[in-house]
């Protein structure tokens, strides 16, 4: 207190001597309370120390408040309030780590307990050595590396204690081995020894651990306390203890391989895997979790043949009756490597896989579909498993999510597998194929225009194509069901069929209605005018069957066609005069059956149903047909008048050169022998326009008189005979000649008949 005060310590001595005894008697009474307070906080120290390793903590918490006290003169307190020191609300900090320090012996510390006892171990006394020996226990020593603790200063620690206190040789071996993790030197290696054989069971628990010695881990490895047999099997499994093995097959729990697995090696010693499937087919869930927890540790291709196998008939026997959440963590690690697809025994872990999955309900089994390793087992499914995989796509809960995922495979899969957009395209086709593809078709048209395959699409377009190909019964479906891919299916329908008309018989009656007016633009646009004619025949049997259900489309389609055969016709198109007649003659029916139907819902958003665009080019086709005809009637009336014509100046001049000849050769009137007069008529039926009276007043009335003077004329020499046998001379002859000629150019059909009477035959 004098030295408080600032007495010189030189002059202490002097000065306690001269204090008036009531003055000493004071300060002495004060430093008696205070001291008795130091011993009540003795009494908790001795009591903690009952619990330590070490002893004499009461000396030394008596020393350090011995060297503490008085810390100040403290004024005379009223009797309410705390005094300074001891019991106020802060405890000493002594005896809060002598709490600590007991609290991490028992094995279980808070972690308010660990930070009490961390400071501790920068004492050089009891205190640092406890902490030392309390923090290294096998039971605290985890928890206590996870916070960083000075292994440097617990090795000083330890090993000052190990000499200062012999009776804790082993313990404090045990901390130096555990802080320094080396081979312990040769003292501490005989005080580990000796601690095999300590009464405690706990320290030559510790010493085994620290010696790995197998024969005590053994003794701990069916204790009763539970965490010291645990912690015995987990170090006798990381240095792969056979013994332990044969142990855990004959008679091991879950709880004994649990352990097991946290520290055995991924590198396992012989007989591991027989020991662990041993329990695993003995306790319920098979250890799935923990299993594969320890077998991603090594990929699957890397194990020896003889593993491999152990594992197969594993996943087989016990797997294959787990959840399919275990199977399919399990194919996953199975199949992981490259090239996993061509190792046998993954089959056994994609069986498994099968089985767990087809023993789920429907519901639960839909939510494993979007699992990642339910992609890996469609990669690898086989004709088996795809007859399952159809089963389940019928199941309601099932059917989106299967489909979404099989469409999805190649985006989904992380390791990019070559086979993927293959086998997805497969498992499409095995899916579509059987019996209820009906319920598929919705789901499955939806997936499609949700889901963007980028490169990948073209392999699921082929394989439809390769369908629409073999089954022409599944058009309608596949066309209407992937309906994105149309345009696609199309181009390779063109490339496959080079024939346009083929290819638009093939598909019009299986492709959507309302896509007609498409294919029968993509029919006639750009036609051949040669081909055209052929092509313009199934447009209007196609027409024929729509009108009914889609009028305004097929009205549409027809539009297309007869525009083009217009357009062709005008032009001058002669071969498509007898379609454009049909067509004419064809389009009054269609058109009153356009009118009679009534639109689809879809059709009705366009009011137009395209008839007055057919009439226009009804009337254009029409208008060209009859000049056609005009100018042909001309042309023929022209020709004949030609004819007519030539033949009359022909048999004028025939007439007139035979008239001449006879009369500059005919001998005297009573040399002249009369040749008989030749006289014919036609074999063929008299028409009543033979017959009709053209000129009542001439001797050539009616064209067969006027055809029969021709015929006689031309088989008879004697002109004049035959004139004189009809009542004729040269001039009447001339006149009534002249008079027939101009009416055959005036009359072509009296003109036609001419022509017929005299090339027939007469008799």
């Amino acid at each position: 207190m004098l030295v408080h005060a600032g007495v010189d310590r030189y002059a202490l001595a002097d000065r306690v001597v001269l204090l008036p005894t009531s003055m000493a008697e004071r300060l002495e009474a004060r430093y008696a309370r205070m001291w008795a307070r130091v011993r009540r906080l003795l009494v908790d120290v001795r009591r903690c120390e009952q619990a330590l390793l070490l002893q004499g903590f009461e000396e030394e918490v008596e020393d350090r408040w011995a060297q503490r006290l008085p810390w100040h003169v403290p004024e005379e307190a009223s009797a309410g309030e705390p005094e300074e020191g001891l019991h106020t609300a802060v405890p000493a900090p002594e005896l809060r780590w002598l709490s600590a320090l007991v609290e991490v012996h028992e094995g279980a510390p808070s972690h308010a307990a660990l930070e009490a006892v961390l400071p501790c171990l920068e004492d050089d006394g009891r205190f640092g050595f406890e902490a030392a020996l309390a923090l290294t226990r096998w039971r605290v020593w985890p928890r206590a590396r996870r916070s960083r603790v000075d292994t440097t200063r617990i090795a000083r620690l330890a090993r000052a204690a190990f000499a200062r206190f012999p009776a804790q040789g082993a313990r404090a071996a045990v901390a130096w081995v555990r802080a320094t993790g080396q081979a312990p030197e040769v003292d501490l290696l005989r005080a580990l020894r000796e601690g095999l054989r300590h009464p405690d069971a706990d320290v030559c628990f510790e010493c085994a651990l620290c010696l790995e010695d197998e024969d005590g881990l053994l003794d701990a490895v069916e204790s009763e306390d539970l965490a010291r047999a645990a912690e015995a099997r987990r170090a006798l499994a990381a240095r792969g203890s056979v013994r332990l093995l044969e142990r855990m097959a004959s008679r091991g729990d879950a709880d004994f391989a649990l352990d097991v697995l946290r520290r055995l090696p991924a590198q396992a010693p012989p007989g591991a895997l027989s020991a662990l499937f041993a329990v695993s087919g003995r306790v319920e869930g098979g250890l799935a979790e923990a299993l594969h927890g320890w077998a991603r540790g090594r990929p699957f291709a890397e194990l020896s043949p003889e593993e491999r196998a152990l594992w197969a008939d594993w996943a087989l026997a016990r797997l294959a009756r787990l959840s399919a959440e275990d199977a399919l963590r399990f194919l996953e690690w199975a199949a992981a490597a490259p090239g996993a697809d061509r190792v046998e025994e993954t089959r056994a872990f994609v069986s498994a896989v099968s089985e767990s999955l087809a023993r789920e309900p429907p519901s639960l089994r839909a939510s494993r579909f979007q699992d990642a390793a339910f992609c890996r087992f469609l990669t690898l499914a086989d004709e088996e498993d795809a007859l399952r995989l159809r089963t389940w796509s019928r199941e309601a809960p099932c059917t989106a999510l299967l489909l979404e995922a099989v469409l999805s495979l190649p985006s989904r899969l992380r390791w990019g597998d070559a086979l993927a957009p293959g086998q997805g395209a497969r498992l499409l086709m095995a899916l579509w194929t059987g019996e209820g593809r009906e319920r598929l078709l919705a789901p499955l048209a939806k997936a499609v225009r949700a889901w963007s395959g980028g490169s990948q699409e073209a392999v699921f377009i082929d394989a439809v194509w390769r369908r629409f190909q073999q089954h022409p019964d599944e058009r309608a479906d596949l066309l209407a069901t992937f309906t994105p891919w149309r345009a696609a299916l199309w181009e390779r329908q063109q490339a496959a069929e080079p024939d346009a008309v083929v290819c638009f018989q093939a598909w019009w009656p299986v492709d959507a209605p309302e896509r007609l007016p498409e294919r029968v633009e993509a029919l006639v646009r750009q036609a051949p005018p040669e081909d055209l004619s052929r092509r313009l025949a199934p447009v209007w049997k196609a027409a024929e069957v729509r009108v009914a259900a889609w009028p305004r489309a097929t009205s549409l389609a027809v539009s297309h066609a007869a525009a083009v055969l217009s357009g062709a016709v005008r032009q001058g198109v002669d071969a498509l005069e007898l379609d454009a007649e049909r067509f004419l003659a064809w389009f009054p029916s269609f058109r009153e059956r356009v009118g009679a139907a009534s639109p689809t819902s879809s059709e009705r958003s366009d009011s137009r149903d395209f008839l007055e665009a057919i009439e226009v080019d009804v009337r254009l086709i029409r208008e060209h047909l009859e000049r056609r005809r005009e100018r042909e009637e001309q042309a023929r009336e022209a020709e004949l008048r030609r004819t007519v014509e030539a033949s009359r100046q022909r048999d004028l001049e025939r007439q007139r050169a035979l008239l001449a000849r006879q009369v500059e050769a005919s001998p005297p009137a009573h040399a002249v022998e009369v040749a008989p007069l030749v006289l014919l008529n036609p074999r063929g039926p008299v028409q009543p326009l033979d017959l009709e009276v053209c000129f009542p007043e001439a001797r050539l009335r009616t064209l067969l008189d006027y055809t029969r003077l021709l015929k006689v004329m031309s088989a008879n020499n004697d002109v004049m005979a035959v004139f004189e046998a009809h009542g004729l001379s040269v001039a009447t002859w001339t006149s009534e000649a002249t008079a027939w000629g101009a009416l055959l150019v005036r009359r072509p059909e009296l003109a036609l008949r001419f022509g017929a009477l005299f090339q027939g035959p007469w008799a």
